[in-house]
């Protein structure tokens, strides 16, 4: 015996009151009434089974569904499983179809021919199974959808991303008197639309089948049930002065200091990951008196942080892969939803094989310490570590750029952003060279995060929305790094940031199938958990890396709210030493913002350098 909770027809409403609205209104609408624009005269009902009025999205529709059992434990035959009956005042009855959900969905409305009786009796001659309702299951919300789990397989590169949320923090001042409720209604339409974007949104990153034999391999599972109904509404906090001692006007002359922000404090979930089943996005509000900071959780898994800016601009919602959850209500004949949401996943399973093949007479020369599932984790003891954002003045960093163009050889490119890292990563070295456990450390590498969608033979989308991310490794002597006299400083930049470039520019295609490659070598003692960065030593070593979120147009994020645009991103405070990122980049502001992390005696000697001030003259813990 198979359960199926199978959907039936959704008549119009009218534009009456009693409609239940987006945000989950739970009046029940009178089917008795005129308000069934499609048939005023006709009452609908199934037997002594209840249906319940579910929320559409222009608020005149309603869902109804039947929890079925099957005789015989086949699924249902096409065209459906049983019939409710709509009875008109002359006694006349119509079948309504209960069952297969391609033959309805969950529809906008009865389409044409789903609501021809003699097309419904018929059932193209094919033999109805035997069903009967094995519950009323009033009140039971998680029985109102089809539960069959859609599957999304993840790419080989999105296998060999960190087991790790991508956390952003939105700050926004309120004006008084704030209508609260409103501006949750807003954000839950914002989420709202989001998920109706990208259904599986509203899932779990879960351990794939074979992960046993295959250490660290995930794919995303969702049901109807997630994308209508089960996805969290967004979660509204009010921080207590014990835990925020400021009022919002005190932290924005602040500059919102990271340390305030606490993920316990603002974050809709655990830093944590685990291996289990983890949710792929969370949003949640937290309100200060006079602000609102909202943060968002975005699993590194399936997306990257060009996916979070594209989720959290809004661009998400108009790209080529788009899901239309209404395509229904617009007068197209389709698949219904659970069809739909089926052909969705497999859509985007095909969208990321483009990251699952190698050449086969590939050939290695990247170095990758990945790990092993059955090595011990060491015991040794973490650092303590700050997290302090310093602000560089955007003309600073212009001048500099401009020199080290001059001073590079003739031909080479740099960017500015290769000029921002290759003084960090200068003044970051000489820093952390007096730390003890470096005296025998003769290399430092710096690991760039590079966006490969542009990277490949045949190009990604600049909208694609999984995870597209390798790292370009550069590799000089601490000795190098560590020699920026005022005599030097230019030469020794302008070659750290010509290096930088050059790394980035051997990203191609046959340095990427080398990490898909080994991610596809289905050997139980490798895990590809973090492949990229598994040689990364940031404790041991004087490795590290840095990452830009500066062309994500996260100060472009308004979330619908009415609010404008924010007055602050940030990631919630993270100590995480030898580790960089270069925040989004703010047009009103005239700087350039760089949450920087080292442990507290490295921290302390980058704050002393005065080279070093020279052009971060100012920071924020």
């Amino acid at each position: 015996m198979s359960a199926v909770c199978e959907p039936i027809a959704r008549p119009r409403l009218s534009n009456d009151s009693t409609a239940p609205s987006l945000l989950g209104s739970t009046t029940t609408p009178s089917t008795t009434s005129s308000s069934l624009s499609e048939s005023p005269s006709r009452r609908y009902s199934t037997g002594s089974i209840p249906f319940d009025p579910l929320p559409s999205a222009n608020g005149n529709g309603f869902f109804m569904t039947k929890y079925m059992e099957l005789s015989n434990g086949d699924p249902p035959v096409p065209n459906g499983a049983g019939t409710g009956k709509a009875e008109g005042d002359s006694g006349e009855h119509l079948d309504i179809i209960v069952g297969k959900p391609y033959a309805m969905g969950l529809s906008e409305g009865i389409n044409g021919h789903n609501s021809d009786p003699q097309r419904t009796n018929s059932l193209n001659g094919e033999k109805r199974h035997a069903a009967k309702a094995t519950s009323t299951l009033k009140g039971d919300s998680d029985s109102k959808y089809v539960h069959k789990e859609h599957v999304i397989q993840l790419s080989s590169i999105e296998h060999c991303m960190p087991r790790a949320y991508i956390r952003v923090c939105l700050a926004y001042p309120l004006p008084d008197n704030t209508d609260m409720t409103l501006l949750v209604t807003r954000l839950n339409q914002f989420t709202r639309k989001v998920v109706d974007a990208k259904p599986y949104l509203a899932g779990h990153v879960v351990p794939a089948p074979n992960s046993e034999s295959q250490p660290g391999l995930a794919e995303i599972h969702f049901t109807d049930h997630d994308f209508i109904a089960g996805h969290p509404s967004v979660k509204l906090e009010h921080i207590s002065e014990a835990d925020i001692p400021y009022d919002y006007k005190e932290l924005n002359e602040m500059k919102l200091p990271p340390s305030l922000i606490r993920p316990e404090i603002v974050s809709a979930l655990p830093e944590g990951i685990s291996d289990g089943k983890a949710p792929v996005f969370r949003l949640q509000a937290n309100v200060v008196k006079g602000g609102l900071i909202v943060s968002t959780y975005l699993h590194h898994c399936i997306s990257d942080g060009t996916g979070m800016g594209l989720i959290i601009t809004g661009s998400v919602l108009h790209d080529d892969f788009t899901f239309d959850r209404h395509l229904e209500s617009k007068g197209f004949d389709t698949l219904g939803l659970n069809r739909r949401l089926s052909e969705f996943a497999n859509q985007q399973t095909i969208v990321r094989r483009d990251l699952s093949w190698s050449f086969p007479n590939q050939i290695s020369d990247r170095l990758f310490h990945h790990r092993r599932p059955t090595t011990s984790h060491s015991t040794r003891p973490k650092s303590d570590g700050r997290g302090c954002i310093f602000t560089f003045p955007k003309d600073r960093l212009l001048a500099l750029w401009q020199e080290l163009r001059t001073t590079a050889e003739a031909g080479d490119f740099i960017s500015e952003n290769d000029v921002l890292q290759a003084l960090l990563w200068h003044h970051m070295t000489k820093a952390r060279s007096r730390s003890p456990h470096l005296d025998r450390v003769s290399h430092s590498r710096l690991f760039t995060p590079v966006n490969i969608r542009s990277k490949l033979n045949r190009p990604l989308p600049d909208a694609y929305f999984g995870a597209a991310v390798d790292f370009a490794l550069t590799e000089l002597p601490m000795a190098h790094l560590c020699d920026i006299t005022a005599s030097n400083r230019l030469p020794a930049l302008a070659r750290t940031a010509s290096a930088i470039r050059q790394a980035i520019g051997r990203v191609d295609e046959p340095y990427i199938r080398q990490a898909i490659a080994l991610a596809r070598d289905p050997d139980p003692n490798v895990d590809v958990r973090d492949l990229m960065g598994s040689s990364m030593n940031r404790t041991s070593g004087a490795d590290m890396y840095i990452t830009s979120w500066q062309k994500l147009g996260l100060y472009e994020a308004t979330l619908d709210l009415g609010l404008g645009r924010p007055d602050w991103v940030r990631k919630p405070w993270s100590k995480d030493p030898g580790s960089c990122i270069v925040l989004p980049n703010d047009d009103r502001k005239q700087v350039t913002e760089v949450l920087v992390q080292m442990t507290v005696d490295d921290m302390d000697r980058l704050m002393q350098d005065q080279e070093f001030s020279a052009f971060a003259p100012t920071w924020v813990e």
